[in-house]
């Protein structure tokens, strides 16, 4: 059975335009700073980018497959260089009858 080393839960603090995406996140944190520290640095093999429902974001990675540093994957998700599979997602947040926040 392959070992895989996986974070799903990654927050973009701004786009690569440096608009800001997440206040609470650096500003250095853009989708391709993200990715590559991902790959040289910490050795993941499949990161989740929970920022995706963003208009900027989504322009971000348009941007990244027209240039050919990201590719999609036929059964889903993006690839960067054979080495990361990148999922894309988002945050769902509602307000309880009990007046608490769930977030999902």
């Amino acid at each position: 059975m392959p070992h895989y080393f996986v974070d799903l839960h990654i927050h973009l603090g701004a786009t690569l335009n440096h608009n800001p995406v997440k206040i609470t996140a650096s500003n250095k944190l853009n989708l391709l700073n993200v990715i590559e520290e991902c790959v040289e640095r910490k050795g993941l093999n499949i990161i989740g980018i929970v920022d995706c429902a963003s208009p900027p974001v989504i322009k971000d990675i348009e941007t990244l497959i027209e240039k050919g540093v990201l590719f999609e994957i036929e059964d889903g998700g993006l690839s960067y260089r054979d080495q990361l599979t990148v999922l894309l997602g988002a945050e769902v947040e509602s307000l309880e009858k009990n007046g608490g926040r769930a977030i999902i």
